[in-house]
């Protein structure tokens, strides 16, 4: 796991000032990789690179990597799981390799089998490979966005970073914020992968790659599944999953450093820990414990290693610290995952003793898609006429009697009812009256719900998989990837997600509910297959890897986030009604709510965000104009 970074202009004039941006950019990731860090300069490219070393461990796999008989160059950040098995037929076809690493890998096989040879890989990446022979690039990122790239295109000239305070620095003008962002930010708690919180600033297309010589052209190498295959039986279905497991478990495994791996008291990374201690007995499991009733999973963990004998340790952090989110939210753009603060504090704490952890990301997504399925098939009516007008018009209605007495009323099943999925995704932190009270001159932006209509029209009638799609396409990259990514890479450490390996995405996307949860039990396959470890069901109510912040901005963090507010900062940069939020924070103080507090905990995220990073990089204010 590393750093990228790019600058590269088909015309071939970069100059001096490139190259200084270039030097000046790589110690500000240098948490992403702190072994090494390399640089390649000509008047067309510049490459940089910060380097984690996992796999070959030796200098000669240092970045960027050059293999100067094939004329080709790379920088790449992430791990080719089954960069061995590419290596031996490469090497059937007579190709010479000269080191162990992966990074090596990924150039032959580019020159052996050009673009194609992206549906080969299985790992998580993002790279780019220099021609030196026409002066051309090709990037590529991975299927569902484990490893990120944010770039900015302007006057023909591509810039190209792991993380936005990296790209910032390479670029030589100011960024203007980006208000849709900022309203996007806490309608969903995330930024969507369709904007950054910069106009300026583009996310890189997961499962796609870029060709660049005269001009930029993306295309895409990867989707997920659309189409069900016949209904099969579960015990086959099962035992195909978990023979899927052991053989993903086993690649994920191997690293030339130590592995652990994360244990909550959930299915996901309880199944991760136990397959891995059977194929490597003595595996090191790491549980975070808060001391908070609400939240702390560690005594079930601590049951569930004790059982299966497997090495438990757990590590306590301290949760309610705000300078762990300042410190990452210093190279970020701005994100309102809770879990961002406790999963970093874990990672930083085991840093000096493991540099790669396997977790359960993505299996929620996977096997289950938060149970939505199983409550839209249980239902009788899963739309009635008019039903999707009526769920809009209550959310959008901003009378406080409306929003008193029937918007409380829109839980998630009542709008499946009235609306089908297309009620159930209306819904957003921001509805009702929340908008104007947030800010002066903003609207709904609804981004998440017009990713539903997306997903609706391309599946039309498959109701089951529009769920799991959502998920992917959505909170999974814009979320959850960004945070553990953000969080470990802060501790530099990579996080391996074998959930998340798309020949298992490929395998369970196109098997029907019917088998995949026939008793119409979330998770059942997951469930079943961790019985055979256990011999019982041991896993209780899931709590999630998060912290009580709901109790903490009745508290000292409300407190602070008052403080920021009568600062006045975000008024001018983000259109922020400072009056409105002011009301929001004594309401919840008065009569804390679920929704106050995740509307409250983004403001402050975003609050934090201008103080550390977009006032810190331009030394002054921008004023907000409508």
């Amino acid at each position: 796991m590393c750093g990228i970074a790019a600058i590269f202009s088909p015309k071939g004039n970069l100059n001096k000032n490139d190259f200084a941006r270039m030097d000046a950019s790589l110690p500000l990731q240098a948490h992403r990789g702190p072994d090494s860090h390399g640089v390649f300069s000509n008047d067309f490219i510049s490459l940089g690179h910060n380097r984690l070393s996992i796999i070959d461990l030796s200098d000669s796999a240092n970045q960027p990597f050059s293999r100067v008989d094939l004329g080709l160059k790379i920088i790449f950040n992430g791990e080719i799981y089954n960069y061995q098995e590419i290596k031996k037929d490469l090497l059937r076809k007579g190709h010479k390799f000269y080191t162990d690493s992966d990074t090596e890998v990924i150039l032959v096989a580019f020159q052996e089998y050009g673009e194609k040879f992206l549906e080969r890989l299985v790992g998580m990446f993002a790279f780019v490979i220099y021609k030196e022979q026409d002066n051309s690039i090709f990037a590529a990122r991975d299927r569902f966005g484990e490893k990120p790239i944010f770039y900015i295109f302007e006057d023909g000239v591509l810039y190209l970073a792991s993380e936005l305070r990296t790209l910032i620095s390479l670029y030589p003008k100011e960024c203007q914020i980006n208000q849709e962002a900022v309203v996007d930010l806490i309608e969903n708690l995330y930024i969507s992968d369709s904007h950054t919180i910069y106009k300026e600033v583009k996310k890189f297309p997961k499962g796609s790659y870029l060709s660049f010589s005269e001009k930029p052209n993306f295309s895409t190498y990867y989707s997920l599944p659309s189409d069900l295959v016949q209904p099969i039986p579960f015990e086959q279905l099962k035992r195909l999953t978990k023979e899927k497991l052991y053989e993903i478990i086993a690649r994920e495994l191997h690293a030339d450093v130590p592995v652990a791996s994360f244990l909550s008291a959930g299915i996901d990374s309880s199944l991760i820990t136990a397959i891995a201690n059977d194929i490597k007995p003595g595996i090191q499991a790491i549980t975070m414990s808060t001391h908070d009733a609400q939240m702390d999973e560690s005594s079930a963990a601590k049951k569930f290693a004790k059982l299966l004998n497997i090495n438990h340790e757990i590590v306590p952090v301290d949760v309610d610290s705000l300078q762990h989110l300042s410190y990452i939210l210093k190279d970020i753009e701005p994100l309102a995952d809770a879990s961002l603060i406790p999963s970093y504090m874990v990672t930083d704490q085991i840093k000096s003793r493991f540099k790669v952890m396997l977790s359960g990301d993505g299996g929620d997504e996977l096997f289950g898609s938060y149970n939505r399925t199983n409550v839209y098939d249980s239902l009788k009516f899963k739309g009635i006429p008019g039903g999707k007008k009526i769920v809009k018009s209550i959310l959008n209605n901003t009378s406080p009697w409306v929003e008193k007495h029937l918007g409380i009323r829109l839980d998630d099943r009542t709008r499946i009812k009235l609306g089908g999925w297309n009620g159930y995704y209306q819904k957003n932190n921001l509805n009702n009256s929340l908008i104007e009270k947030v800010f002066n001159n903003q609207t709904n932006k609804g981004l998440a719900f017009k990713k539903f209509l997306e997903i609706e029209e391309k599946l039309g009638a498959d109701h089951q998989k529009i769920s799991f799609h959502f998920d992917y396409e959505t909170r999974l990259p814009g979320a959850f990837l960004q945070k553990i990514d953000s969080a470990s890479m802060h501790s530099s450490v990579e996080v391996r997600a074998p959930f998340l390996d798309h020949t298992l995405v490929d395998l369970i996307m196109k098997i029907p509910n019917s088998s995949l949860m026939p008793n119409k039990i979330d998770k059942e396959l997951t469930k079943s297959i961790l019985v055979d470890f256990t011999k019982k069901p041991m896993q209780g109510p899931k709590k999630g890897f998060s912290i009580p912040y709901s109790k903490f901005m009745q508290g000292e963090w409300g407190d602070v986030l008052l403080d920021y507010i009568n600062e006045g900062k975000s008024t001018s940069l983000l259109d922020i009604n400072q009056e409105g939020v002011k009301d929001l924070i004594f309401q919840h103080q008065r009569n804390p709510s679920p929704t106050l507090a995740r509307v409250l905990f983004a403001l402050l995220v975003l609050e934090i965000w201008i103080r550390v990073f977009h006032l810190n990089v331009y030394k002054a204010d921008s004023v907000y104009t409508p």
